[in-house]
C-alpha cells in the first residue's frame, strides 16, 4: 500500500505558511542525531520522503490553534493551568521505538507509561477550560510518535519493509523533563517553530 503526501492531508485546516500553537516534548537534538536520525538516514533520505532534521525532531502532544486566536490574554491562562498541572507531574523517560513505516512518513511510537497521557490530558484540558469546544482536540485519540520522516509524494511502501526487515537499530530513552509551547508552521515539505515556552516537570525522572 503506497504512502500518501503528509503535507496534502492537513493543509484544509493548516495552511502552508500559517503557524499554530503546538505544545511538544522535544527531544535532545544530538541524542535524536546519534541515534535515530543517522542510523535511520539511508531509509529516510530517500525519493518522496522528507527527512525531519534532528533540531526540529519532536513529540507531538497537541495541536491547538493558529497563533493569535485565541487572544493573548486567553493563551495567557491556558499557559499557567498548564504549568500549574505539569508542577504535579514528574519527570519520566521515555522510550522510542523502532521505526515504522505508516501511511504519511516513517514514524517510531512512543512509549511512557501514563505520563505522555498526563501531558496531553493538562494540555488539552486547559485550552477547554478557557477556549470551550472553540478548537477540536488533536490528536485525539492521543498516540504519542516521534516522525524521522514525512512522506511529500505518493511512496511505494514495500522496499521500505523490506529495508526496515532487517534492520537491527534498537529502542532510544530519553528524559522528559519539560512541556514546550512552540509556534509552528511548514512549507509543505518541512516543520519547523519558534519556541515560546518551556514549562518543567516536577522532580526528578522516574
Amino acid at each position: 500500500m503506497p504512502m500518501r503526501d503528509f503535507f496534502a492531508g492537513i493543509t484544509g485546516y493548516w495552511p502552508a505558511g500559517v503557524e499554530h500553537y503546538h505544545w511538544h516534548v522535544l527531544p535532545d537534538p544530538e541524542i535524536i542525531r546519534r541515534q535515530l536520525a543517522g542510523p535511520y538516514q539511508e531509509l529516510t533520505h530517500r525519493t518522496g520522503l522528507a527527512p525531519v532534521q534532528s533540531r526540529w525532531s519532536h513529540i507531538t502532544v497537541q495541536h491547538f490553534a493558529p497563533l493569535g486566536r485565541p487572544a493573548d490574554d486567553a493563551m495567557g491562562k491556558i499557559i499557567e493551568l498548564v504549568r500549574d498541572r505539569c508542577s504535579r507531574i514528574a519527570s519520566f523517560q521515555a522510550v522510542i521505538g523502532k521505526a515504522q513505516v505508516q501511511a504519511a512518513g516513517i514514524v517510531c511510537p512512543v512509549r511512557a507509561g501514563p505520563s505522555l497521557r498526563q501531558l496531553w490530558q493538562a494540555a488539552t484540558g486547559a485550552g477547554r477550560n478557557v477556549t470551550g469546544k472553540r478548537y477540536e482536540v488533536r490528536p485525539d485519540p492521543y498516540d504519542p510518535h516521534l516522525t524521522l520522516a514525512y512522506a511529500c509524494a505518493d511512496v511505494s511502501d514495500k522496499p521500505l519493509q523490506e529495508w526496515l526487515s532487517s534492520c537491527r537499530i534498537g529502542t532510544v530513552a530519553i528524559p522528559v523533563t519539560r512541556l514546550s509551547l512552540v509556534a509552528q508552521r511548514h512549507d509543505c515539505k518541512e516543520i519547523t517553530w519558534r519556541l515560546l515556552e518551556h514549562i518543567p516537570l516536577s522532580g526528578e525522572p522516574r
